[in-house]
């Protein structure tokens, strides 16, 4: 195994239900990840060569054992950041016992840009908490980044997006957009058309350098759809973000139960029934260099489209996410 980061699904119960969530099958799983297990995969993936953790859910802050994870990881020297909606770092001593703890990440999402947004987005009434989290954490020094789940609907809404992060001062944006979350509808609104994707990353390249924001975005589509010009502005800026580990085999997602997964938006669909057992120093690697994982790493990495054989970018891009093409067909789409 050649790991850098692991993932660990400290629990799935959420405080909000994100019409777009990648865990939204699983919203009713009130199973949390025992923490003693949880110390025991820290450091088998750290023996696998992880340098950092990243701790997700659900919503990770209200895991019971929050801070004591955090502490554990930086006691074995790895990094550790968290995803979260950020309403829990309103309490100022919750922002502080997280900082001491030994915090190395904290990502916020931006769930909406009003009170009355996040409420339908969301079910709950929680921005101005993700508000004060976020400057509760600058107040204690410590700058967390800031991401935003593109949509259907900002197309629309884009300068306002980029007006809310240059008044609220935040640093660190990351832009991405929705993809599909395998058992769930597959029809969802919130999915914007691929090539409407394209088109629409010229407009938050001119968007976000009206407004002087320091952000970077995940193309999860194939880069042949963005105009080239724009494309290589954004990589010669360094903002296009290429973050998936499946094909490379890099990344180790564990669920609640301590089962593989094989990315995020396979929440119901772990590789295999068994969780890891920790008493075998084997079974994590056992279960990692099976023939499903290896055969499903190397449909990741295929060639989506005939056209991608002979691109030149084929190492950036890949094709997009792969989890795209199992609801379409690429020769549809890639140019």
């Amino acid at each position: 195994m050649d790991v850098t980061t692991g993932w660990l699904t400290i629990n799935r119960n959420c405080n909000n239900h994100c019409k777009w969530c990648y865990a939204q099958n699983v919203w009713n799983n009130t199973s949390i990840m025992d923490f003693e297990k949880a110390k025991r995969a820290v450091i088998e993936l750290k023996k696998r060569g992880a340098r950092r953790i990243i701790l997700i859910g659900g919503e990770p802050t209200i895991y019971p054992f929050f801070f004591d994870i955090i502490r554990y990881i930086r006691e074995n020297g790895l990094n550790v950041s968290v995803a979260s909606n950020g309403r829990k770092f309103s309490n100022m001593e919750f922002a502080r016992e997280t900082v001491k703890a030994g915090i190395t990440g904290i990502d916020i999402s931006i769930k909406a840009l009003t009170e009355e947004e996040y409420k339908e987005n969301t079910g709950n009434y929680g921005f101005k908490q993700m508000i004060e989290g976020y400057n509760n954490l600058v107040a204690l020094e410590f700058i967390p980044s800031v991401s935003y789940v593109i949509t259907t609907g900002d197309s629309k809404r884009l300068e306002d997006l980029a007006k809310f992060v240059s008044e609220n001062h935040m640093k660190k944006v990351s832009l991405q957009f929705v993809k599909p979350v395998i058992g769930a509808k597959e029809d969802s609104e919130e999915i914007m058309d691929i090539k409407v994707m394209g088109k629409f990353v010229e407009t938050i390249y001119h968007v976000m350098e009206k407004y002087a924001i320091d952000y970077y975005l995940e193309i999860s589509f194939p880069l042949c759809l963005v105009k080239r010009e724009i494309l290589d502005k954004l990589i010669y800026e360094n903002r296009v973000i290429n973050c998936c580990h499946v094909p490379s085999g890099t990344g180790v997602i564990l669920d609640q139960d301590f089962k593989v997964l094989p990315c995020n938006h396979f929440a119901e669909f772990p590789f295999s029934k068994d969780s890891v057992d920790f008493d075998h120093e084997d079974s994590l690697e056992k279960i990692w260099e099976s023939d499903i994982v290896k055969e499903f790493r190397r449909k990741a990495r295929c060639y989506p489209a005939t056209k991608c054989q002979t691109c030149s970018m084929w190492n950036e891009c890949g094709g997009g996410c792969f989890t795209r093409w199992l609801f379409l067909n690429p020769a549809d789409y890639i140019m």
